[in-house]
């Protein structure tokens, strides 16, 4: 196993084109609604296993037809799922998510067994399997928030594992006392732009990437959205700027560089080569509606490399 993702899963309930103002009509006619995988660690997972790394993941799912569909499609992906348990007591995590004609997006969600999950549930022979632990979805698990996280990598560390952290909003509030106590045993930190806004006080990303370095964070990455990424390391800090493309649905655009990037990180390759190939795999995810459905195989993420550096 190149990298255990543990966390975060959701079914996502897409309605697009949806225009916002007219949202409080009796009835809007929509082009399509259809139901898809998501969450940060699920997501992650998919992309890695898409990009023909060898992924696992851990989480929680009801015992409902939501449950059954998440692993049916961690099946179907060829990821390892040893590590999803069944909460017999609460619903699998459904969120709604109203995409407009522009691609941006509006989350309405439940949390239903995201919020039983904790680090009692995780089978530490899975950690020892893997070479790398990803944790996704924090803010948005309470049994792994309080500690639950720090317990994970902390164990990871002791196996001589690589580690990394993605973030959520946090509704608490309590942003950089949940994850401060983390920031030693990460090799990896990727919160988006907003999120390390919160987390650190800061605004600008060469102060954010100082901030998060003096905490002992490994390397830190922020992601920009449309403009692209920041990395900082002990070594090198740079910008990567984001490709221009169409962008018919941003959901997963996130989640999407993370599993683009731990593909290329698990190869030994370099924060630059790591963070281009990443926003290439970004960008595959804007064009199409779904966190994870316009991903392709690496094959065409290199070519698509290629002939940007062509141009």
């Amino acid at each position: 196993m190149d990298v255990l993702c543990v966390g975060m899963l959701t079914t996502d309930i897409f309605a697009h084109p949806v225009d916002y103002a007219r949202i409080a009509d009796d009835s809007t006619v929509l082009d399509k609604i259809e139901i898809l995988s998501g969450g940060d660690a699920m997501n992650v997972a998919l992309v890695l296993s898409k990009l023909g790394c060898g992924a696992g993941f851990c989480g929680m799912v009801g015992d409902d037809m939501f449950g059954r569909y998440v692993k049916d499609v961690l099946r179907a992906h060829g990821v390892d799922a040893r590590g999803l348990k069944t909460a017999l007591n609460a619903a699998t995590s459904a969120v709604i998510v109203l995409v407009d004609r522009n691609g941006q997006r509006v989350f309405l969600y439940s949390a239903g067994a995201n919020d039983l999950f904790s680090y009692g549930d995780i089978d530490e022979s899975l950690i020892a399997e893997a070479r790398h632990v990803h944790i996704g979805g924090t803010f948005a698990m309470p049994g792994m928030d309080e500690g639950g996280s720090l317990k994970l990598l902390m164990k990871a560390k002791d196996l001589g594992k690589n580690t990394s952290m993605d973030v959520t909003w946090d509704p608490s509030g309590r942003w950089l006392k949940t994850v401060e106590p983390c920031f030693p045993y990460l090799d990896l930190f990727m919160p988006s732009e907003l999120e390390a806004v919160k987390i650190t006080g800061l605004s600008e990303p060469e102060r954010i990437g100082e901030f998060l370095l003096e905490k002992k964070v490994g390397t830190a990455v922020i992601k920009l959205g449309e403009r692209g990424s920041y990395t900082a390391s002990g070594t090198e800090c740079f910008y990567q700027d984001a490709f221009e493309v169409a962008a018919i649905d941003t959901t997963g655009a996130g989640d999407c560089f993370v599993g683009g990037y731990l593909s290329r990180y698990s190869d030994g390759a370099s924060p630059r080569e790591c963070a281009r190939f990443a926003t290439a795999v970004s960008a595959h995810c804007v064009g199409s509606i779904g966190a994870t459905a316009g991903v392709p195989d690496r094959e065409t993420v290199e070519r698509f490399l290629s002939m940007k550096r062509l141009r």
